[in-house]
């Protein structure tokens, strides 16, 4: 047996071994237990589940220190990761342009160390914990393809004369792109989306990460023994920088962004139509609306939106808020009835004032008409309409459609690019063109990416549900 021999088939082994124990790990009975207990739906009255990507969500509108905290470390990222990136572009289309230093490894390595162990500390805390517990999330993607791309960078400075001249590229640059744009997606999360209780559907693309970042981490894996076994000279190089590609295309900052931004927007858009959401969940089953309550004392004021519901085909009642019971018995002959008619009952309450709290837990929607404030009746009613307000439901059921289509709009982008993106960055496309797809331009793919969800999701933001 030769040597090359053998060291193919230790990497072929040890790569199968690899593989076992990370099936095992991500996919074995202990991982299903854990990963279930995290999207167990607590009553009303607990608390409701975090999202896997909040393990370490210390990151909230009520807590100032923190947040500004998170400003920094943005600040810090954004402006070192420039520094970097600027003389990068101007080396790029004047290379005849004298930089000097601006585009050394070395002056790169010393500007974006501070982002990767200051700004990227949550990235990396979060996402190696959430890794740990079963749970990976998207920050577990971005903090490994951080990690590969800053030690590749580090290779380069040490030992640099090692790699061929065309490989001697360092790749600081992208480290500060993920990170900056991982954290500026937790601050806007923060800043503009309530907190409590979690988003349903951020819930749906925490499941779907538990499958998405360990197939990721695999395909890196075999990608980098393949081009290590079959890969023309020098493999190692080769081998390092496909795998590192493919890492990085996968970044899940445009699916991070694709049901935030959304969201936000719509919730931006609900406030303007006189709509205060204290659950987003609200916000996105009430395209699903079946039946609303409404209050005697609120229904005057509602007329217009009874109408426009109606029209929907959805079924209304004015009930005497006072008398709990009678209430309670409305909400279930209305959800037998729906049932037997082979759909899935949701019933809103429009109030006046409080909702009784025996009535919250009966429906799925409360709305409370009245003046709202910054903090008030969270956790009494999900949505507070403006006095002012004369549709309010009909405006809450057509932001909700509007929502998840744009949502729907996103995750597809986001999956087609995926789904292109990878196979590309593994060179499948190398044995007929003899192209490979170089670290920053799947960099630069991952930040279109995210530019064409933001793009879409702004869209949210001009959106008139009273024209629907």
């Amino acid at each position: 047996m030769t040597l090359n021999t053998f060291i193919a088939v230790v990497c072929v082994v040890g790569a199968i071994m690899l593989t076992i124990a990370h099936i095992r790990f991500f996919f074995g009975e202990e991982a299903h237990k854990q990963q279930g207990e995290l999207f167990h739906q607590p009553p009303h009255d607990e608390a409701a589940p975090v999202s896997a990507g909040d393990t370490l969500r210390t990151r909230r509108r009520d807590n100032a220190a923190d947040l500004r905290i998170l400003r920094k470390q943005i600040i810090v990222g954004a402006a070192l990761t420039l520094v970097v990136v600027i003389p990068i572009l101007i080396h790029t289309f004047a290379p005849h342009c004298p930089l000097g230093p601006l585009v050394d490894p070395w002056w790169q390595a010393v500007l974006i160390t501070p982002v990767m162990f200051y700004s990227g500390y949550p990235v990396h805390v979060d996402g190696w914990s959430s890794l740990v517990d079963r749970r990976p999330n998207m920050n577990t993607l971005a903090s490994i393809g951080t990690i590969a791309a800053y030690a590749y960078g580090l290779l380069i400075c040490f030992a640099g004369d090692l790699f061929p001249a065309g490989m001697r590229m360092s790749y600081f640059a992208i480290v500060g792109i993920m990170i900056t744009l991982v954290l500026l997606a937790r601050l806007v999360s923060d800043l503009y989306l309530p907190q409590q209780p979690a988003f349903p559907l951020q819930l749906w693309v925490d499941r779907f990460s538990f499958v998405f970042v360990p197939v990721v981490i695999m395909i890196a894996l075999w990608t980098f023994v393949a081009w290590l076994l079959f890969g023309r000279q020098p493999a190692l190089p080769m081998a390092l920088l496909t795998a590192i590609s493919v890492l990085i295309i996968a970044c899940p900052c445009a699916l991070g962004w694709a049901a935030t931004l959304a969201a936000v927007f719509a919730n931006e858009n609900a406030g303007r139509h006189g709509l205060q959401i204290h659950s987003l969940g609200s916000l996105q089953i009430a395209r699903h609306l079946t039946d609303v309550l409404f209050a005697q004392e609120a229904a005057s004021r509602c007329q217009e939106d009874i109408r426009r519901l109606q029209q929907a085909g959805v079924s209304t009642s004015v009930i005497d808020a006072d008398a709990v019971d009678d209430v309670l018995a409305t909400v279930d002959s209305m959800r037998k009835l729906t049932v037997s008619l082979g759909q899935r009952p949701v019933v809103a309450f429009v109030g006046d004032g409080p909702t009784d709290e025996r009535i919250r837990h009966a429906v799925d929607i409360t709305l409370e008409v009245g003046e709202a404030k910054e903090g008030e009746a969270h956790g009494h009613a999900d949505v507070i309409v403006d006095s002012r307000s004369t549709v309010a439901v009909s405006d809450l059921r057509n932001l909700s459609h509007a929502m998840m289509a744009n949502i729907r709009e996103n995750l597809v982008w986001t999956f087609a690019f995926n789904i292109i993106g990878i196979p590309i960055a593994a060179g499948v496309l190398y044995p007929f063109t003899s192209w490979l797809l170089d670290p920053s331009f799947a960099a630069i793919a991952m930040i279109l990416s995210s530019l064409c969800v933001l793009v879409n999701s702004l869209r949210m933001r001009r959106y008139n549900p009273e024209r629907a």
